[in-house]
């Protein structure tokens, strides 16, 4: 059985009961922690579940950034210096990562505070985590204003990456499963992603292969 809901009803609810239906509906998405530094060089770190691929050749990676009605130290941080790493969220990290979204004074090291270590490359200027198997480095890209709610779409250009070798597959792809990265829908509720499956590339004259549901 199906409940329809109206915009109406939606706004109808209570607000942190909106916050987490509406935060939820799109299902799990990766989790990253997204390290800048700050104008006097403290390492920062953020949680993010947001970050979205662009494009391959050059390839760029996005995130979503909450509108500036109070400082956003991640925001300015990348403003300032222009680079930012993504590092991905594994089932020994969600718990650190996750207390990394509380709201710590500017001049706090995050990375100590949580739990965390801060690297440096010496061709990034951002902070890396360490513990992560899966680091991005970025650099500041564009940023676009959304008009709906205020929001920011904000684009880096990847220009490093550092990943542990077995978890680079022969056909390219990465193993988000041996990785034990971490996915989260909405706030507070983390998930393991499982494979189930790799397909061919779908072409016109397959669809006598596609194995259809069967009918209770």
């Amino acid at each position: 059985m199906y409940k329809t809901f109206s915009v109406d009803d939606l706004l109808a609810m209570e607000r942190f009961y909106r916050r987490d239906f509406i935060n939820t509906l799109s299902g799990v998405r990766n989790a990253h922690l997204l390290g800048t530094l700050s104008y006097k060089k403290v390492p920062n770190l953020g949680l993010f579940n947001s970050v979205t691929h662009i494009g391959a050749t050059p390839p760029h990676l996005g995130f979503i950034m909450r509108p500036l009605t109070v400082p956003r130290q991640t925001y300015h941080n990348i403003k300032a210096q222009g680079h930012f790493t993504l590092n991905q969220v594994t089932l020994g990290t969600y718990q650190q990562a996750h207390q990394a979204s509380a709201k710590y004074e500017v001049d706090e090291p995050e990375f100590e505070a949580v739990g965390l270590t801060p690297y440096f490359s010496e061709t990034h200027r951002a902070p890396y985590v360490a513990e992560s198997p899966i680091q991005i480095g970025l650099e500041l890209a564009e940023e676009h204003h959304i008009k709906a709610n205020g929001a920011l779409f904000i684009v880096g250009k990847v220009v490093e990456i550092r990943l542990q070798s077995h978890l680079i597959a022969d056909d390219g792809h990465i193993r988000m499963d041996a990785a034990q990265a971490v996915g989260v829908a909405g706030l507070d509720h983390y998930y393991r992603p499982e494979p189930i499956a790799q397909l061919p590339y779908p072409r016109p004259g397959q669809e006598d292969k596609i194995l259809k549901p069967k009918n209770n």
